[in-house]
């Protein structure tokens, strides 16, 4: 069954939602980039707000995740209640400084999730390669929110084959990147683990600045009906 993923950037939008059926929170500064990071004091208050939720964490934009600043933000929230992180894979030629990051950590409570991004580096040829490092998931996003979303630029075939790679790997995998929710039964079909929003949930799609509650129940109704 498909879960439904909502990104969220504050405390007040943790408090709005806190009470909406939501399979994972995830935690993201949106106004910084495609996977920003909120800020330790956010993490541990939406903690304490969104106890009945699977939460996750978007580490930063960094292109080598290998860094001091995520290594010690790591530190500080992994195995804490925090069911994912998130590390972007913003350049295929830093591969082995994401290896070096798993490396680090005993990950027993917390799994790591690559995210790969459809108009940047999307390559099903080195999954396995992620899937052999360490990361427990992979899910696919788009780094530019102004242009194409994630089915405009990939093919059905692209996205079979990613969710295929997965599930006989048993990893986790999540689709999202500008997503609408036209999209959803359509993706359904290709049984991910989830799908994720942000864009979709606020009233205006494209500053993505405010959720909507009715949006989100919206999104949520049609991940969780039975029509696809």
């Amino acid at each position: 069954m498909t879960g439904f993923l909502a990104s969220i950037k504050n405390i007040d939008e943790a408090k709005k939602i806190s009470n909406a059926k939501i399979d994972i929170v995830d935690l993201k500064n949106v106004d910084d980039g495609a996977l920003g990071f909120v800020g330790l004091d956010i993490i541990n208050k939406a903690k304490q707000t969104l106890q009945n939720h699977k939460i996750s964490v978007t580490l930063g934009n960094n292109r080598n995740p290998n860094n001091p600043e995520t290594v010690s933000i790591l530190s500080k929230i992994i195995n804490q209640k925090i069911e994912y992180i998130k590390i972007g894979l913003f350049d295929k030629t830093m591969i082995d400084e994401h290896k070096l990051l798993l490396e680090k950590f005993s990950f027993t409570q917390t799994k790591p999730i690559c995210v790969l991004f459809a108009d940047k580096t999307f390559d099903l040829d080195i999954m396995r390669d992620l899937i052999n490092m360490g990361y427990q998931g992979i899910m696919i996003d788009t780094v530019n929110k102004d242009s194409k979303s994630m089915t405009e630029i990939l093919k059905p075939s692209e996205i079979k084959k990613f969710i295929s790679i997965n599930k006989k790997n048993k990893t986790l995998c999540g689709l999202s990147g500008s997503l609408k929710i036209s999209d959803i039964n359509n993706l359904k079909r290709y049984n991910p683990d989830f799908l994720g929003f942000r864009g979709q949930l606020c009233s205006n799609h494209t500053d993505r600045s405010e959720i909507d509650i009715n949006l989100l129940k919206q999104v949520s109704l049609a991940i969780n009906s039975s029509s696809a």
